[in-house]
């Protein structure tokens, strides 16, 4: 009896480990031929789910364009309509779309990938290649690749609870990135509060960017970032969190730290001989700037609990949470209270005052 007990729950884990969906939830299919029952492209498989249900994406180049969309229908300021790559709108809460292989096994790690997505978004408020406006959305195996007609924002998140898992984000120098169109500006509360980007690779200068109201509100542990693997050859963070009073217009909330462990940073900057611009620039691997809650963010844990090829934090004792903050000049004025997690030794030497210390995790 034992036997059996334990027989049950193993293949219950499997079930799970596999993607298994949820019950109750309809799965839908896409391919490239549309043949075999599916869809022919992800917007119009999303078109037709309701909550909760899958989106099985199956291997192919998947060219996406979702026209004449309205984000926040009641919403005078998202003025509308809108051209994206593709919308997950109203009435797909919970939805998961994934990338499976030929037999329709959802793929788990981001080099096993065989479904590729390029996107055509025009919307006006910088362009978002995926917007998603439902709440606890899953992305999972798939290669998100460029916008056609420039890249901004490769996916946009407006909605709670979102997930992305085991993708590619090879929109090189893209973002994903989380904003609260949704605050609550009389209670003081996000709508977005919780999210997990976990098991995916950010090709080069591919970033996270959390900002507007982005988990101001709710539990830091339901915020996640973690065995992730970032590439930067540029000079912005690969993880920035975007507060507000930094006059940058669109950064109209505070916002909330994360959990942020188990990520792999590769620092390809290169520097300049007596090129100060350089050293005044490289924002490092891990940012915060403006006004958020800085008790929400673990930076000695995010030194140590990271592999870096290079980093390090500077402060009067980094280890007990004292991190040096600095100002520097931006296109709307001036940044205040940054604290970062450095990329290269010359700019924290930059940013050290008097007594300071710069611990240095060149840890691999």
């Amino acid at each position: 009896m034992k036997q059996r007990i334990v027989l049950v729950r193993v293949a219950a884990v499997a079930l799970l480990l596999l993607g298994a969906a949820p019950a109750g939830a309809d799965t839908l299919c896409v391919k490239e031929s549309g043949g075999d029952g599916c869809y022919a492209t992800i917007q119009a498989a999303i078109d037709a789910a309701g909550d909760g249900d899958v989106i099985d994406v199956y291997p192919g180049e998947y060219y996406e364009k979702a026209t004449g969309r309205t984000v926040l229908a009641d919403t005078p300021a998202a003025n509308g309509p809108h051209q994206f790559g593709l919308f997950v709108g109203p009435g797909r809460d919970g939805l998961t779309i994934r990338g499976v292989d030929a037999k329709g096994r959802p793929i788990l790690d981001y080099r096993d990938i065989e479904a590729f997505v390029t996107t055509n978004a025009t919307n006006n408020f910088g362009y978002s290649g995926i917007f998603v406006e439902a709440d606890g959305v899953t992305l999972q195996g798939l290669d998100i690749g460029p916008n056609t007609p420039a890249s901004n924002k490769t996916i946009e998140v407006i909605g709670d609870d979102f997930t992305l898992r085991a993708c590619d984000i090879s929109d090189l120098g893209g973002s994903v990135y989380l904003n609260d169109w949704r605050f609550d500006e009389d209670a003081n509360v996000s709508h977005l509060q919780g999210y997990r980007i976990e098991d995916s690779n950010f090709q080069d200068g591919a970033s996270i960017d959390l900002a507007s109201g982005a988990g101001y509100s709710g539990d830091v542990k339901s915020r996640v970032i973690r065995k992730n693997r970032f590439e930067n050859g540029y000079y912005w963070p690969s993880i920035s969190f975007n507060g507000s009073d930094t006059g940058v217009p669109w950064f109209v909330h505070s916002v909330g730290g994360a959990i942020i462990r188990d990520n792999t940073f590769v620092n390809t900057f290169t520097l300049a001989e007596d090129d100060d611009e350089i050293y005044l620039r490289t924002e490092g691997h891990i940012r915060a700037r403006g006004t958020y809650d800085n008790t929400q963010f673990n930076w000695w844990a995010y030194l140590n609990e990271n592999k870096y090829d290079q980093a390090y934090l500077t402060g009067p004792k980094p280890q007990s949470e004292d991190v040096r903050t600095y100002s520097y000049p931006g296109s709307y004025g001036v940044f205040h209270d940054v604290r970062r997690i450095g990329a290269l030794l010359e700019g924290e030497e930059d940013i050290a005052a008097g007594g300071d210390k710069i611990v240095a995790r060149p840890n691999g």
